[in-house]
């Protein structure tokens, strides 16, 4: 297959979120396809593939090629990033669409699914997934294997500079996360008047109260702000109830194997590795990119054409 014939890559996305970390994961892909050499583009969540009003009709016959070069939706994106809006023109019989898990069936009428679990199917969001799919997982935890057959890793981290150690005199205090941690039991620690919550703040915000508090609580077990806290200086504590121990927790989340305490009882593991933290999110970059080239090989070759 030539170069210019190879497929294509469509990734049905949200507007770009910086707390959150399904649109940071989707629109990184994009970038890192591109960077890879990849033609790759994004598809705003919610805009049909095809549009059936007659003002659509009227401008394809006064002009049908400018109309399908035209971004088919807004989307905001991030400025850092390399990435562009798909065009109709885009949406290939050979094209390769990937949905994350919580989009419901296959709206773009794609051929070529590549289904990318960023978390659970159905812990707590519906799915719906059609036939001959191919799966992808951003981590152990993320996969349902009586269903995929097992997926292959594909996961993208991209530190946000914004987290440092400011190396402030003073610590004192707690804050906390709950995020997807909403149905666990309260800790007395985060139940104190003066206990911040970091929920909803932006990265700038939470950096702030990072470097000013001495620990950082986190009811969600699966977030990176556990690292970005370690960063900081805070001692990072994941407030247990998914796992029944530290070795099965770090065995679906590997970046916690240093720089963050499952349970009270592991603070001293957290500040005596809290300086490791940094080195292993560099290689877990890396990493990431490692699997993006597998995951472009996968599907080149799982859907090359006959």
């Amino acid at each position: 297959m030539s170069k210019s014939r190879r497929p294509n890559y469509v990734i049905y996305a949200p507007d770009f979120d910086p707390d959150s970390g399904g649109a940071i994961f989707l629109h990184q892909l994009a970038h890192a396809l591109g960077q890879l050499g990849e033609d790759a583009s994004l598809w705003p969540w919610n805009v049909p593939s095809r549009s059936d009003t007659r003002k659509h009709l009227r401008r394809i016959i006064r002009n049908p090629g400018l109309l399908w070069q035209k971004p088919v939706g807004k989307l905001l994106r991030d400025p850092s990033m390399q990435t562009r809006i798909a065009t109709h023109k885009d949406l290939r019989s050979d094209t390769i669409v990937v949905y994350p898990e919580v989009t419901l069936g296959n709206p773009l009428q794609a051929r070529k699914i590549a289904r990318w679990l960023l978390y659970k199917p159905g812990l707590k969001d519906p799915f719906q997934f059609t036939e001959n799919e191919m799966f992808f997982r951003a981590g152990e935890m993320s996969d349902l294997p009586e269903m995929t057959g097992g997926a292959e890793d594909l996961f993208l981290w991209r530190r946000n500079p914004v987290y440092r150690n400011e190396n402030r005199p003073e610590r004192k205090g707690v804050c906390y996360m709950v995020r997807k941690g909403h149905e666990k039991e309260r800790i007395p620690e985060t139940e104190e008047p003066a206990a911040i919550c970091i929920d909803g703040l932006s990265h700038e915000e939470a950096a702030e109260v990072f470097n000013t508090c001495q620990i950082f609580y986190s009811y969600d077990e699966a977030t990176l702000y556990s690292q970005y806290a370690a960063i900081c200086g805070c001692t990072s504590v994941i407030v247990p109830g998914f796992f029944r121990d530290r070795s099965e927790w770090v065995a679906s989340h590997p970046l916690g194997r240093v720089g963050v305490a499952y349970g009270l009882d592991d603070l001293d593991h957290a500040r005596q590795t809290r300086s490791q933290v940094q080195g292993v999110l560099d290689a877990q970059e890396e990493a990431g990119l490692d699997t993006v080239r597998r995951f472009i090989s996968t599907t080149q070759a799982g859907f090359s054409v006959a």
